[in-house]
């Protein structure tokens, strides 16, 4: 996309060495091979970087994005040196990218050329340099955060002020029944004020201002936990990963669970592995329970008749919150690469035409 008319000449060789040098050095700069054979460095860089970081750490890019981009440079990239080589040649190769892209949009000023043809470039450069900028201003002053969310809770993200509730939680599912994508209800709360909401899937985030909220990484969807009637302290809530106090002291909590169609042993899902625990939370009676046909869904522990009354379905995700400060410099430059490269490909196809060369 950049300007392959160099109307620029070598000066003649009796002028001086170093303005023949000045020149030539400018004419490569600004020269649209230069760009091509950075872009190709960049991207053989990246495969084959990509490709190493894949079998010596296949989660490589999941523990990049968990930082900001200058920090993991600056104390992660060390540690894994020199796997993380490929890394520091992407970066220099991106900064001789941009900078041959600034030197070719400004020569085009400096031509002072009145091409309507020629906007089409300059959007293009325009734009990449927005979203460079962006990137860099992101990576430099950016966080990153995760946080865990069930179905209908609300939690405060960490290091951001700010706190996230999952409304509701969705899978996409293929004819055969296999998990596609995860859909997310999402609503974003400042000093418990909502100030955001929307729903969040892949390529889709949640934006409000500088704060950026990601689908999940990670998710469990199905039984989460069960209502249970007991004969000391009545009718009791269960969730994985909660300890639930009886009135004696002693601790209920869910040692396992079975999803429907899965199977363990003799036990067939959905089902719960229920746990008493003494008051020093040591382990004094368990048995599985399900209301599956065969399945026992009453079990006395220790002296406490245990009944399950209902399964609880649920989900949980880990949601990525980043602060972001140059998100919408990169959205603002995408658009306008965009613009640029149909303006571009317009007057490739003589839909836009420079009146002076191309008379009607």
């Amino acid at each position: 996309m950049m300007d392959i008319e160099m109307s620029e000449q070598i000066p003649e060789k009796g002028k001086h060495p170093v303005a023949r040098g000045a020149a030539l050095l400018w004419k490569t700069a600004v020269h649209p091979v230069t760009f091509v054979v950075l872009t190709i460095l960049w991207c053989v860089d990246l495969a084959g970087g990509s490709i190493a970081a894949y079998f010596n750490d296949p989660r490589f890019w999941q523990k990049m994005d968990a930082y900001p981009f200058n920090l993991w440079l600056s104390q992660v990239a060390p540690r894994t040196f020199p796997l993380s080589l490929w890394v520091y040649i992407l970066v220099i190769l991106s900064y001789l990218m941009v900078l041959s892209l600034l030197l070719c949009t400004v020569n085009w000023f400096l031509k002072r050329r009145k091409k309507l043809k020629g906007f089409g470039e300059v959007f293009v450069h325009l734009g990449f340099l927005l979203v460079f900028a962006g990137v860099v201003l992101g990576s430099a002053l950016g966080h990153r955060s995760s946080v865990v969310l069930e179905e209908g809770q609300m939690q405060p993200v960490k290091g951001m002020g700010v706190s996230l509730k999952l409304e509701g939680f969705d899978l996409v599912l293929s004819p055969q029944g296999r998990p596609l994508d995860t859909v997310s209800d999402l609503s974003l709360f400042v000093h418990d004020r909502k100030t955001a909401g929307g729903r969040v899937r892949t390529n889709h985030p949640l934006i409000k201002g500088s704060t950026v909220v990601y689908p999940p990484d990670d998710y469990q969807y199905g039984v989460t936990g069960g209502v249970f009637g007991t004969s000391t302290s009545g009718a009791v809530t269960v969730r994985t990963g909660r300890d639930v106090p009886l009135k004696d002291g002693r601790l209920l909590s869910i040692g396992g669970v079975l999803q429907e169609g899965q199977q363990r042993g003799g036990a067939v899902g959905p089902g719960l592995l229920l746990l008493l625990k003494n008051r020093g939370g040591r382990v004094a009676g368990s048995a599985y329970l399900s209301n599956a046909p065969g399945m026992q869904s009453t079990a006395t522990l220790g002296d406490v008749r245990i009944t399950l009354g209902q399964l609880l379905d649920s989900s949980r995700g880990v949601y990525r919150v980043h602060y972001d400060p140059g998100v919408w410099l990169v959205i603002l430059g995408s658009a306008i690469l965009a613009i640029g490269t149909v303006w571009a490909l317009a007057g490739f196809l003589g839909i836009i035409k420079d009146p002076e060369k191309d008379p009607l």
